[in-house]
């Protein structure tokens, strides 16, 4: 695959045009030269499944089969290899190398995503469950430090922002949202640990016989906020299952719940209320990316299973 081809589907992400993007876009091009020459690198092919930057499939005399990221939307692209260098491939990706300067590191290749390998979605659920775990028990000191109730605060901003002046379809939803967020913000959990951010099925990627997870946020913050992160998809089975019978697509995401909260020992309310707080902010995100058909998928899904 050419660069020039890497860098046209940059230029074609929804967000290229928006204000906030222009530098990022216009040095990508530098940047992503730079990086391939520093580790001699030919690109294999290029994975446009997420809605940052591409992440790249690579090859190079030293690196052998690899995978390049490039920083600069949506993560903090420093503390990402903090922590995977903290990790040190117990449950996650391994770093082969990282460049500062370019905000570009090489990854280990891993298999495919645990939602193309384990379509179940009890296996699916319990298979982010046992990955958790491993996550929680890095030091504190790597996570990123953060006030218990700011991640709910910051998930409160994004909500007002939409709510603020508008006449939104999913108010019900938002309003909803907005409400957990208040009571998570007014009773904090005690209980801090180096959270990975983001654990959802296409996140866990196949490494021999196990899977581990890519892309970590880490930053401290409760254990059932990932939980409630790896419970917040399944957007297609619950409408399907909602056509079926309404009220199917809700008793299958309690049941999920129940089955992941017993299986870590956490709250089950607690981690109800961040699935359907993530569910709702990750459809204003896309919506605010210029991905509107997909949050608005988000914000149905959150509305059949509105609490």
């Amino acid at each position: 695959m050419h660069p020039d081809e890497v860098v046209a589907l940059v230029r074609a992400r929804p967000w290229a045009g928006r204000p906030w993007a222009c530098d990022l876009v216009e040095s990508f091009p530098a940047r992503l030269r730079a990086a391939l020459g520093r580790w001699e690198l030919t690109v294999v092919r290029a994975f446009t499944e997420g809605a940052e930057l591409p992440v790249l499939e690579v090859h190079g005399p030293d690196a052998g089969p690899a995978v390049l990221k490039l920083g600069g939307h949506g993560s903090d692209h420093s503390q990402q290899v903090r922590l995977l260098r903290a990790a040190d491939g117990r449950g996650y990706v391994r770093v082969l190398d990282h460049a500062e300067d370019l905000e570009a590191t090489l990854l280990e290749r891993l298999g495919a995503p645990l939602h193309a390998t384990v379509p179940d979605p009890e296996a699916e659920a319990d298979a982010l469950a046992d990955l958790l775990p491993a996550t929680w028990d890095l030091p504190t000191s790597v996570g990123l430090p953060l006030d218990p109730a700011q991640k709910a605060t910051s998930l409160l901003t994004l909500i007002d922002g939409v709510l603020e002046g508008t006449e939104d379809g999913h108010r019900p939803v938002l309003d909803r949202a907005r409400g957990l967020a208040l009571a998570l913000i007014e009773d904090p959990s005690p209980r801090q640990v180096v959270l990975h951010g983001d654990p959802h099925a296409g996140n866990a990627l196949r490494r021999g016989p196990e899977h581990v997870l890519i892309d970590p946020d880490g930053f401290l913050g409760e254990p059932e906020y990932d939980a409630g992160v790896a419970l917040r998809d399944h957007q297609q089975l619950i409408v399907e299952l909602e056509r079926q019978e309404p009220g199917a697509g809700r008793r299958r995401h309690a049941g999920l719940v129940t089955r992941t909260a017993q299986r870590l020992a956490l709250d089950p309310d607690r981690i109800t209320a961040w699935a359907h707080l993530e569910r709702v902010t990750t459809g204003i995100h896309l919506r605010g990316l210029g991905w509107t058909q997909e949050g608005e998928s988000w914000l149905r899904t959150a509305q059949r299973l509105l609490l």
